[in-house]
This record gives structure tokens, sequence and C-alpha cells, in this order.
């Protein structure tokens, strides 16, 4: 090989090696840097979503988020009593929008008006007194859709007022409602009043949607709060029933949907009448199924039937979402009657691992990351479960939710680290 020739061949190498440094640089600017208060019992390295090379297209459809080309990611996690108090969801949403954009608070249920808990970036009240129900009452005659919980009035003029609660890092002032309500020649038309009491918006019972059961309603301005009041305008109108309400503002980022129910279990998800096929309309990118704590409470028995309920529902919202991807979550470590250990946590544990491996599914071990065995007495000398033993401290939830969204972001950067432009 002669001078020049040996010349050549050097420059082409330098070229490539600086090509690939400025690659790996462009790279490593694209992932993102997290760190949370930890407490020392937490398992760092455990701490990882499981199988989430299946998550490639979900974390591309973020990854194009970050790049600005892609305008909204959706993320629906569903569970029990850990998710309706949505600290822990809560957590990871503010999160995930303040490094990927805040599209809007997401879908909500009126917590105080069906007499039960509701998050705290939400404050709902009501002229008058509405019939409620959770999907864990399936006897129970009034429906269920997409937010687990369903009101009803039958008053006419009935008032229900919304209110979000921003943060001094979330803002979730809204511009666009989306009403899941039951839409038929029963149903009152809906006028939607701004806090001086003004009609800035209608909804009828046969207004014209792409979704059964569902009014997309556009606000003049953002807003923090609103008022639904029921109209009769016809006699036959006699009931306004009430799924859900999805709140976004326009802008792009991340909706993070939290669907979560009081002592809910897989089988209750199943058996809801509108809940799966209104899951559509949330356009859901990334489901996250936290159940599994009401299951293991059952100890000493445990329902043999536990993994095809877990079947039923992941391919119910298959079916109608397909292109959506799937973490399955391991509850963490808790006790039984206040003080006693539960050994039926480790059998509902291995029954949601096993069905995620079986069925090529991320999953995420809490309980694992959590510090494993017997972790419940470190939540407890630390004050992060609460007397009952099974259910966290605002604190507790909040280790949970940055695990969780630790995880996430390890998954994603090795994603972007290796993604190919």
């Amino acid at each position: 090989m002669n001078a020049n020739a040996m010349s050549r061949r050097k420059n082409s190498l330098y070229l490539i090696a600086f090509f690939s440094m400025i690659y790996g640089w462009m790279q490593a600017q694209d992932t993102i840097s997290f760190s949370f208060r930890k407490y020392g019992f937490e398992k760092v390295a455990e701490n990882e979503i499981y199988n989430s090379e299946v998550l490639s297209d979900f974390f591309e459809r973020l990854y194009q988020l970050q790049k600005g080309v892609n305008s909204q990611v959706n993320i629906v996690q569903i569970g029990d009593s850990h998710i309706q108090a949505d600290f822990l969801s809560g957590t990871v949403r503010q999160h995930i929008q303040h490094d990927f954009g805040n599209a809007g608070r997401g879908l909500i249920v009126p917590g105080r008006v069906a007499h039960t808990n509701e998050p705290s970036t939400i404050y709902t009240t009501s002229t008058a007194n509405w019939e409620a129900k959770r999907l864990v009452y399936s006897d129970q005659p009034l429906p269920i859709g997409v937010g687990g919980i369903t009101v009803q009035t039958l008053q006419p003029d009935t008032k229900l007022t919304i209110k979000t609660l921003s943060t001094p890092f979330t803002d979730y002032r809204f511009n666009t409602l989306t009403l899941f309500y039951q839409k038929d020649f029963k149903s009152y038309n809906i006028a939607v009043k701004d806090s001086l009491g003004n009609n800035i918006a209608y909804a009828g019972g046969f207004t014209f949607e792409p979704y059964a059961n569902t009014s997309r309603i556009l606000l003049p301005l953002s807003t923090s709060q609103v008022t639904l009041q029921t109209l009769q305008a016809l006699p036959e109108q006699n009931q306004f029933t009430l799924f859900g309400i999805s709140l976004e503002n326009g802008r792009k980022g991340v909706l993070y949907h939290s669907i979560g129910v009081n002592g809910a279990k897989f089988k209750h998800y199943n058996v809801a009448r509108y809940f799966a096929e209104q899951t559509t309309v949330l356009h859901p990118d990334l489901f996250i199924l936290s159940l599994g704590t009401n299951e293991s409470l059952d100890y000493p028995y445990t329902d043999p039937q536990l993994f095809n309920y877990i079947d039923q529902m992941v391919e119910s919202l298959r079916v109608r979402n397909p292109s959506a991807k799937f973490i399955l979550t391991v509850p963490a470590d808790h006790y039984r009657k206040k003080t006693r250990r539960n050994p039926g946590l480790n059998v509902i544990r291995d029954t949601i691992i096993r069905y995620a491996q079986q069925r090529n599914l991320s999953y995420w071990d809490l309980y694992e990351a959590g510090g494993g065995l017997h972790s419940a007495d470190l939540y407890k000398k630390y004050n992060l479960i609460q007397r009952d033993g099974v259910h966290y401290t605002k604190e507790g939830y909040e280790l949970q939710g940055n695990l969780l969204y630790a995880a996430l972001i390890k998954a994603y950067n090795v994603y972007v680290s290796y993604r190919h432009p």
C-alpha cells in the first residue's frame, strides 16, 4: 500500500471515529436524567421494566414527542385504591410531563360526588345527591364505563362543578373536555358554564361523535373550573349518567390517565359494561395494569382463575387498542389484618410475572424494587405505610411513583442509546 492510499485510509478512519463520536454525543443528549430521594432499602439494580424490548414502539413515540415530531403520547394506568388516590400515578404524571410536555390532567371521575375519595389535583361538588356505583359492586344496576365509577342524577337543572388544582410544577387548566356518559333519547342535554355562570358550551344526547357515549367539547378559553348543568329539552329526557371526563389543554405532551377503584380486582374490570370499549377514546399508547393487592388479601384463598382474569382483561383492551403496549406491575409488600405477613402476595406476584413472561409482555416488580421480602417493615420504619398495613402514606406512594418513573426512564434511555437514526 502506497503512502497516498495509507493517508486516505487513515483519513477515512478518522472520519468514521469522528462521526461515531458525534452520533454518540447526540444520542447521549437525547437521554433523560432522573434522580429522587431514596431511603436506603430500595433495590436500584432490580428496579427495571423487564422485557422492555417489546415497548420499542412506545419509546419511539416518546422520542418523537421529545423531538417535536409527535404531538401527544397517551398512557393509561389502571388499578385499585393505590391508583384511585393518584399519589403514585400522580407522581409519574408530574415527572413525565415535566420531561416530555404537559397535554392536560387527563381522565377524572367526580369522586366526592360519588361519595368516595378523589385525587388532590381535582375538586368536585354538586347541588344534588347523586346515585353512585363502583365497579366492585357488579350486582348494582348502574353501568360502568371508562372511569370505573359511575354517577347518575334523575333531576333536571342539577349542577356538577369540576375544578382542577394546579401545583407549582403543573398547570392543569384545560380548554377541551371529553364527556363519557350514557347518550340516548332519555339523556338530559348538558350546558357547560364558566365560573361566573355563563353558558360557554352545550352537549346533547344525540350530537354526532365518532365514538358512542361521548361528547368532545371545545371551550373558548383555558380554565380551571366548569360546571355541568342538566337540561330537560324533551319530556322523555329523565337522566344523566356520567362515566368520566377527560381534561386536555391542546398542547403537545403526555396525557397520563389514571383509573383506580377502591377494592378492585382484575375480574371486576372484566364485567364492567363499557370499560374496555371506552378506553379506545383515550387513544392509549401504553397500558400500565396495577392490580393484585386485593387478590392477595384473600389469603389463604387464592382464586384459581386469576391467570385467566388477567388474560381476559389484557385481551379485551388489546382488541380495542391493537397498537397499545402493556406493562403489568407487581404490588409492593404489605401486611394483612394490619400487622400480619401476607403470604398471598407471593402467589399473586408469581402469577402476574408468569403471565407477562408467557404472553411476552413487559412487567415491573415493585415488590422486589421496593425492598423485597418483608420490606413492609421498612416502609413502617420510615412512616411510609398507613396503620391498616395495606395502604401507603403520601410519601410512600411518591417513593413508588419515583421508582416506576426511574424504571421507565432507565428503559427509555437504553432504547435511545441503541436507537438507529
